[in-house]
């Protein structure tokens, strides 16, 4: 089995650098409930990705304590900000098999496009701070397109 989470950053100010804008104090402790939550549910990333952003990076920082994620092992990139919905698959498809669960920390409109390829009656968007996980029946990454899968949870706190 493959699993993927998806989140959406958390709950931003409005700057003129859109790269610079930071996590409102809503927007930290609905992340710091995201990241109990998580761990309470024994949420685990072999591989954790987030955009360079700053209000991405600091959503993955606190999910990364939480889940006990060593934060100098995210893999910061700017392939995932101003990007495609295609970049995250490309990341997923060339994952080594060994990896077993995949998280994502990005913005809109990708990470919606990414939830709904996987949800196809999923016709809304995802809210600042919202996270899904997906199970895969496969062990093998390039098979998740095709493979069973159900949507083991989404969430995201008010």
């Amino acid at each position: 089995m493959k699993t993927l989470y998806i989140i959406r950053h958390g709950k931003t100010n409005k700057t003129v650098n859109d790269l610079d804008r930071e996590l409102l104090p809503l927007g930290i402790e609905r992340m710091r409930k995201m990241g109990t939550y998580l761990s309470a549910n024994n949420c685990k990333a072999d591989v954790f990705y987030s955009s360079f952003a700053n209000r991405a990076v600091q959503t993955a920082h606190i999910i990364a304590e939480a889940i006990q994620f060593p934060k100098e092992k995210i893999i910061i990139t700017e392939d995932l900000y101003l990007t495609s919905q295609d970049e995250y698959f490309d990341i997923l498809v060339s994952q080594d098999n060994s990896i077993n669960s995949i998280l994502f920390v990005g913005h809109n409109p990708e990470i919606t496009n990414v939830a709904q390829f996987f949800i196809p009656d999923f016709t809304s968007y995802m809210q600042t701070g919202a996270c899904f996980c997906f199970d895969f029946d496969t062990d093998d990454w390039t098979k998740i397109f095709t493979a069973e899968r159900k949507v083991r949870f989404y969430v995201r706190f008010e």
